[in-house]
This record gives C-alpha cells, structure tokens and sequence, in this order.
C-alpha cells in the first residue's frame, strides 16, 4: 500500500485503528479521527492522495453519503475503500456500494478481513461484465452481512471488577473499561454498580435513575425478571447501566441466591456484564467470583495494595476460582510510591502473573469525572490505549499494539 488512510468516526475507535494498520503491515499510516468531508478538507490542503482507504461511519446513516463523496474527489481512479461502521440501514449500504466501496462491515470488523478484502485483486472487466449486482443480489448480500447474531448464539461475559485495597481504582477501571467494551464489541453491554453504599458510577456518567440496584437490594425476595431489570437500567450511550443509591443506606442482607438470580436474568439480555463489587467480602460476593468469565482484580504496586492482592489470590483458590480466570491489572502504573514494589516482586508474593497496567494519568482521569465522561471520550491517551487493551484482551479479541501512527485531529490542523 503506498498509503492508508484510516478515518475513525471518534478518538474510542483509535486503538481499533492501531490494529488494522498493524494487520496491514503499515508503520505509518495516516489516521485522521473526524468525519469524511474533515478527511476530505485535510487531504485538499496538504495535496495528499491515498491509495487505500478504511472508512469508519459510526452510527450515521444515509447522511454521510454526501461527504463521502467529498472525499472521493480528493482520490485518484483505482482508490480502493472499504467502510465500517454502526448502523444497519440497507440504504446506506447501497449508496456505499455505488459509489465504488468495495463493501460494507460492521463494527466491531475483523481487521484481518478487513486487509484481506483491501489488497484483493479488482474483479476483471469481463467478470464485471458477466456478473452486474441487482438490487435483489444487494439485498440478499446486505442481510447476510447487516444481520446481527442471534442472542443465542453470543457468548455471555460476565467480568467481575474488584479493588484488591481500598482507593486501588476498581470502580474507575471497571466505568471505563465497561464503556470500551460498549464500543468495541458488536453485542449488549451492562455495567452494574454493586457497591450499594458507597458506589459512584452515577455521579462519574451524570446519570439519574430512581431505582437502580436498590430495587434488589431493598427487596432481595422480589423475583427477578427483565421487565424488572428494565426498570433498574439507566442509559449512557451503547452501555446500560444499573446505578447505586445516590445517599449511605445501610447495607440490607442479600443471599447468593438472589445474586445468582440477578446474572441468569442479565444474560437474557445481555452478552457482556461488568459487575463492580464493593470493598467488601459477603457470601454473596464470593459467589458473583464463581460465576464470573474474568474475576479482574485491581491493584497498586506498594505494599499494602501486594498484601490484600494475595489474600484475595489465597481465597479465590479456595473457592475453586481457576487460576486463569483471574486477571491481574495494575493501576496507576509508573507512580512512585514510598513503599513501591517491583513488579517481579508483586507476581511471585501473589502467585499470579500481572496481565494488564493502567497508566498513571491523574489529569485524564479527573477531567473526565469532572467532565462526567469516560477516559475514551477524552483526548487519545495511554491510559486510554492501556483501557482498550483490557477491553479487547476480556472480550477475547486481539490487543492492539502499541505503534508510531501520523495522527490528525482538527486540533492538529487548525494549530497548524
């Protein structure tokens, strides 16, 4: 490829974008995060012309046809482009596909395929010729690719979030990393904020919801069903969520049961839940640990946060938690703490290999819960490519890589 062009819809889609440049073999592509006709002003002034293009919609629908035509006026004859994107809308799939994309994919798209269907060979003009598409061709094509996976074909998630000390950053993690998953996964996804006394999902989203887990957690023999759930769900974009009470109420009893009854009715909606647990050990906690895909626990690299690691290691094991369903993040990675442990030293006090870090990036972290945003909503960040990486590594899909990209946003260019 003598140059990609990758157009994100948003900065959320960039560690996406790192792995296709990768699957493409590309060091230095051009990545500009905005929309087609930003793309298409950008490549005007700077006289550039792409060979290759990925072209991320997001959720826009027909709208977007006009500035995608923009954008093919700033390409030569024999540009190849394939776009990606959020909506199901055969019409936009249509309009795509007349004005010379190759195809049309869903996001999350597979980037390997992706590659694969870029730097295929043009079909000959005799095969072309022979074999014109009908709109009844393009139909039948859109259903099979715009279709979205039966509910019970998914596989359902569920990823416990628990801070190995008080302070360690669970909950900040679990916010941001349930958001990611929102984003990057082609499915439903749920954050639940169990810390019922303490827990500050809503505050940190600026969500209102009357009821929330409260609706369980007050009346733990109500049986729960979705319609249920569906009063307890607040919104945030792609990812629901199910807030704490807003004001310290005791603790009421809750047994395993009810919590074993609150997953199994959540998997009849979900395909991704993240459960953000308390700071606090309950029947009921280590029972959410049994039934979770991933018991991701959170710590810090100082002494305090390595010894209640490896207690929570210690009973984990005893409750027959195997050792790889359990994942090891580090938060605050790179901070210098007064009693600081290595890394080396963590993993052999705890048994447990470290399997992900979070950088230490205090300033993102506060301007987002001031802005009540997520870190993927703020500008492009390590702290935000460590998030993605997490999300990616549970939904069991391909890490991206950490490479040197040519990154433009509008800032960028208007600076320049």
């Amino acid at each position: 490829m003598r140059l990609l062009l990758i157009v994100l819809s948003d900065t959320t889609r960039e560690a996406w974008g790192i792995e296709l440049a990768a699957a493409a073999h590309v060091p230095q592509p051009l990545i500009i995060v905005g929309s087609p006709g930003q793309a298409a002003q950008y490549l005007q002034e700077q006289n550039i012309t792409p060979s290759h293009i990925v072209l991320d919609t997001g959720p826009r629908g027909q709208d977007v046809l006009a500035e995608v035509d923009l954008l093919a006026q700033q390409c030569e004859a024999g540009t190849r482009v394939i776009a990606v994107g959020d909506a199901n809308d055969i019409l936009l799939y249509r309009g795509l596909l007349s004005r010379g994309v190759i195809d049309y994919l869903p996001m999350p798209a597979n980037p390997t395929e992706i590659v694969h269907i870029l730097t295929a060979p043009p079909p000959s003009a005799a095969a072309v010729e022979t074999h014109q598409p009908t709109v009844e061709s393009l139909l039948e094509v859109a259903e099979k690719v715009l279709a979205p996976t039966p509910p019970s074909q998914r596989e359902k998630r569920v990823f416990a979030f628990l801070s190995a000390g008080s302070g360690d950053g669970a909950s900040t993690a679990a916010v941001n990393t349930a958001y990611a998953i929102a984003q990057i996964y082609n499915g439903n996804t749920v954050l639940v904020d169990m810390d019922y006394q303490y827990g500050m999902v809503a505050k940190h989203l600026n969500l209102q919801s009357p009821y929330g887990i409260r609706e369980l957690f007050d009346h733990p023999d109500r049986g729960i069903d979705t319609t249920l759930i569906r009063r307890m769900v607040a919104n945030y974009g792609k990812l629901d969520v199910i807030t704490a009470p807003s004001e310290l109420r005791y603790l009421p009893l809750v047994s395993a049961e009810a919590i074993r009854d609150l997953v199994a009715t959540l998997k009849q909606s979900y395909d991704n839940i993240i459960l953000d647990l308390p700071h606090v050990w309950l029947p009921w906690v280590a029972s959410v640990a049994q039934q979770s895909t991933k018991v991701v626990v959170v710590s810090q690299l100082w002494l305090k946060s390595v010894s209640h690691t490896a207690r929570l290691m210690r009973v984990l094991r005893e409750l027959d938690v195997p050792l790889e369903h359990v994942v090891n993040v580090i938060n605050r990675s790179g901070a210098k703490f007064k009693e600081a442990v290595e890394p080396r030293d963590f993993e052999r006090v705890c048994g447990a290999p470290i399997d992900y870090t979070l950088n230490n990036d205090i300033k993102t972290i506060v301007t987002a819960e001031a802005s009540a945003r997520t870190v993927m909503e703020m500008d492009p960040s390590m702290l935000a490519t460590d998030i993605n990486r997490l999300a990616h590594g549970l939904c069991g899909l391909p890490a991206p890589e950490r490479m040197e990209t040519k990154k433009v946003s509008l800032l960028d260019r208007l600076k320049g």
